[in-house]
C-alpha cells in the first residue's frame, strides 16, 4: 500500500535505505541498465538472473502485457530483487508497478500524474525526454513539501532524468545534458534510445558520470551465454572509458 513520504527527513534520520535508495546506488556504482520488453513472465526472471550478479539492473518494458506478470514473478521468485518497471505511460501503470514491488519507474516522457503517483509512494520517478528536466524536478520538490535543494539532498534517487532518445540518425541530443547537467548541479542523466555498443564508449567519453540503458543488452535471450558475455562488454567499456576520462 501507497504511503506518503517522510517529508523533511534525510537517509540518515529515517535511519533505513529503501528500495529506490538501493537501486540508486547501485545504478551510480554500475551505470547500466538492460531494457527488456518481455514476451513472457520466465523473459524476466531469465534476464534477472543473468544480469544482477553483474550488478546490471533490468528494466522491464509496460510495451508488452507481459510486463506486470513478469515483474511479480522475478520479485516472487526473487524477493529482493531490484527492478525498475519502463515505458510507464499512465499514473495507473505506476501504480500496478509500484504495488508489485518494483524499485522505481521509467518514463519515455515527463508524465505529471506518474511523477506524482511516485513521489507519493516516495519511489524513484524517471521521467524522460528532450525537455522538462527542471519541470519535473520542480514538482517533485513540490509533492515532498520541499525546495530543490533539500530534494537533491534528502531525495537523491529523484535527482535524476531520463535523455530520450539520446542518439539519433541525423541528431546526437546527448549535447542537451550539458545545460541540464549545469543548471541542476549533480542531475543523474540516464542515456537511452539509440544506445548501442558501437556507440558506447564515445557517450562515456561526453558523460563519464552517466548511466547507460540499452536494449541490445537483451536481445540475445534466448542465447544466454552470449548475452552474458555481451553484457560484460558493456560493462568494460564503461569503466575503462569513465576510468580514463577522470585520469586525464
Amino acid at each position: 500500500m501507497m504511503t506518503d513520504p517522510l517529508a523533511g527527513r534525510s537517509m540518515t534520520e529515517r535511519g533505513f535505505m529503501n528500495r529506490s535508495e538501493q537501486i540508486f546506488r547501485r545504478l551510480r556504482e554500475n551505470r547500466l541498465i538492460a531494457l527488456l520488453a518481455p514476451k513472457s513472465a520466465e523473459d524476466c526472471i531469465l534476464a534477472h538472473e543473468l544480469l544482477s550478479p553483474l550488478g546490471i539492473v533490468l528494466e522491464i518494458a509496460f510495451r508488452t502485457p507481459a510486463a506486470l506478470d513478469g515483474i511479480r514473478a522475478t520479485l516472487k521468485a526473487h524477493p529482493d530483487a531490484l527492478l525498475l518497471a519502463g515505458t510507464v505511460m499512465t499514473p495507473e501503470q505506476a501504480t500496478s508497478a509500484i504495488e508489485a514491488g518494483v524499485a522505481g519507474i521509467v518514463s519515455a516522457d515527463y508524465i505529471a500524474g506518474v511523477v506524482n503517483v511516485c513521489a507519493k509512494a516516495d519511489i524513484m520517478c524517471v521521467p524522460g525526454g528532450l525537455g522538462d528536466a527542471g519541470k519535473q524536478l520542480v514538482q517533485k520538490a513540490e509533492c515532498y513539501g520541499c525546495d530543490l535543494q533539500a530534494l537533491q539532498r534528502d531525495y537523491p534517487y529523484q535527482w535524476i532524468y531520463k535523455l530520450f532518445p539520446a542518439v539519433t540518425d541525423t541528431m546526437k541530443p546527448i549535447s542537451l545534458a550539458g545545460p541540464w547537467k549545469a543548471a541542476f548541479h549533480g542531475l543523474q542523466i540516464i542515456y537511452t534510445g539509440g544506445v548501442s555498443l558501437r556507440n558506447l564508449r564515445e557517450l562515456v567519453e561526453y558523460d563519464p558520470d552517466g548511466i547507460f540503458c540499452g536494449s541490445a543488452l537483451t536481445k540475445l535471450i534466448a542465447e544466454p551465454d552470449k548475452m552474458e558475455t555481451e553484457a560484460e562488454q558493456w560493462l568494460d567499456i564503461i569503466q575503462n572509458t569513465s576510468r580514463s576520462v577522470k585520469s586525464k
